[in-house]
């Protein structure tokens, strides 16, 4: 059963018992301490991860209520480092598939002879060994990119996530009084 949404996003009927009680719980269990928009040390030496850090931290102050607290930051990092590791990953997989190409453009234009037959075999299995790191540095990408989405649920950073999240209304305009309804009319 996926957690409970915190209270500034739920947009239900409630009695008021009902949402006193779902606040004081929610108040018991908000640490004191505010999350920083300076990245923590956990993300010294990772660039990218604090950049992301301070992307995040930007957009969940811009947002009415506290989606995220101090209880979130390990999560907030763990989601950092993994941005971080799939675009390492990412450049490796590109690499791996120039490598593959180039080697295969070679390869396809030997052909093979009593004299260069143990080369030409070499080189294949050499093919053979780029396809199948590629293959396994795919699946690394994937499995990091299924992960990424998990994390981005639990942080409200999708459109499904944020589905059920009703924005803030704009407040009611008063209705015009008479003597506004008389100077505009007038001017």
């Amino acid at each position: 059963m996926p957690a409970r949404k915190p209270p500034a996003l739920t947009n239900w009927h409630q009695t008021k018992a009902d949402r006193e009680a779902r606040e004081a719980a929610q108040a018991a269990m908000t640490p004191n301490a505010e999350i920083s928009e300076t990245p923590p040390s956990a993300l010294k030496g990772h660039p990218h991860a604090a950049a992301t850090w301070r992307r995040l931290i930007g957009l969940y102050l811009n947002v009415d209520g506290n989606i995220v607290t101090a209880f979130d930051e390990q999560l907030l990092v763990t989601y950092c480092k993994l941005i971080e590791e799939e675009l390492n990953l990412e450049s490796k997989v590109k690499e791996l598939d120039k490598s593959q190409k180039a080697m295969l453009a070679k390869a396809n234009k030997i052909k093979p002879t009593t004299d260069n037959f143990r080369d030409w075999v070499g080189m294949w299995q050499q093919i053979n060994g780029l396809t199948a790191n590629f293959r396994g540095m795919d699946a690394r990408l994937d499995g990091k990119r299924k992960h990424r989405l998990a994390l981005e649920q639990s942080l409200y950073l999708t459109p499904r996530a944020r589905a059920a999240v009703a924005p803030p209304e704009k407040p009611a305009e008063e209705p015009e009084s008479e003597m506004e309804k008389l100077l505009r009319e007038g001017s």
